[in-house]
């Protein structure tokens, strides 16, 4: 019986080193299992569960398999209270669709909505802990941004500096002195040998994103977007889901926090103009919403594909399924509290 737990323990060690060594592999195994989820959706019975489950372990696959590289890297991770919250967040968000499907697969319409405003309370005081007590002024949508496999193979010099300026900004190995505001390296938190620069940490490759310093103003922008899904939840509950009051606040709030970073996007780091951008091209998600998607787009963007498909040669494989499979995307996917 012993044997067992070894091989088990063996098998694991293996893994973690082949991990380690095939970054670039193991992406694209990792890709082709999300493309299933795809493909799978809508083909057989129960698909949405199991497409979802599908898609939901490729994605937490992704970050496991991330974390295993970074350990190859810089050794053992000393987890702060910032990175756990950060984890829980990315593993909600990676996986709420498919609590949400469950939850009205087995309990009805009434768990279905239960479970989403548990997980939107539970991601809204962990993004707020983040803004509040660890000083991220904008949030990441996931928290834990996935490595880029095609670019970790990149020249030994680079990689280097990259690597090691990575392992700094981490705020579990940093500490910010209370007067001067300068950024100290713990002594646990050095580089191994082989990534370090020997240079000191720069106010960029820190990245350090201090609410108090940049003022309450963006604080309030942070805030609008964070509480956007509940307040979206709650006009929902009284005037109806597909309400143009409810979309209409929805984007306002939006709209609202974005135009409130925009007047003072100077003071932003490049990281976080970025995450501004990303913001802003979500807006397009609007055109996929209830009540603008039945009322205005749902028509256009079916002409549009029969029209593709129609013209161009060897598309109507890829339009047919697509224009049938809109419809169980938009009301699974689209949602304004899915931030």
């Amino acid at each position: 019986m012993s044997s067992i737990p070894t091989s088990l323990s063996d098998l694991y060690k293996r893994y973690k080193k082949w991990v380690g060594d095939n970054p670039q592999v193991v992406g694209d195994v990792e890709t082709t299992i999300k493309w299933l989820s795809y493909f799978i959706a809508g083909r057989i019975n129960t698909s949405p569960i199991i497409s979802e489950l599908i898609y939901s372990l490729s994605n937490l696959l992704v970050l496991f398999n991330d974390r295993i590289i970074t350990k190859c890297q810089y050794g053992q991770l000393h987890d702060s209270h910032e990175t756990n919250l950060q984890l829980l967040l990315t593993t909600l968000e990676y996986c709420e669709v498919f609590i949400e499907i469950t939850a009205a697969k087995l309990w009805g319409n009434a768990g279905r909505w239960f479970f989403i405003f548990v997980v939107q309370v539970v991601k809204c005081i962990g993004r707020m802990l983040l803004v509040f007590k660890h000083k991220q002024l904008i949030s990441k949508s996931p928290p834990i941004a996935p490595i880029n496999r095609k670019t970790w193979s990149q020249s030994d010099e680079d990689q280097i500096t990259n690597q090691g300026n990575n392992f700094a900004t981490n705020s579990a190995f940093t500490f910010t002195l209370k007067r001067s505001g300068k950024v100290i390296r713990k002594v646990e938190g050095a580089p191994p040998i082989h990534l370090r620069s020997w240079k000191p940490l720069a106010e960029e490759t820190l990245n350090v994103q201090s609410i108090p310093t940049i003022g309450k103003t963006f604080t309030l922008a942070e805030s609008l977007y964070i509480f956007k899904p509940l307040i979206h939840l709650t006009c929902s509950s009284v005037v109806g889901l597909n309400s143009w009051k409810s979309y209409s606040l929805s984007l306002l709030l939006d709209i609202a926090s974005l135009r409130i970073y925009y007047d003072q996007r100077d003071k932003l780091t490049k990281e976080q103009k970025m995450e501004l951008s990303k913001r802003c091209v979500s807006l397009l998600l609007y055109l996929m919403r209830s009540p603008f998607y039945e009322k205005c787009s749902r028509d256009r963007i079916s002409r549009l594909i029969t029209s593709v498909a129609s013209t161009i040669p060897f598309t109507n494989v890829v339009c047919k399924p697509l224009l049938d499979y809109i419809p169980h995307w938009q009301s699974t996917y689209f949602y304004m509290w899915s931030t």
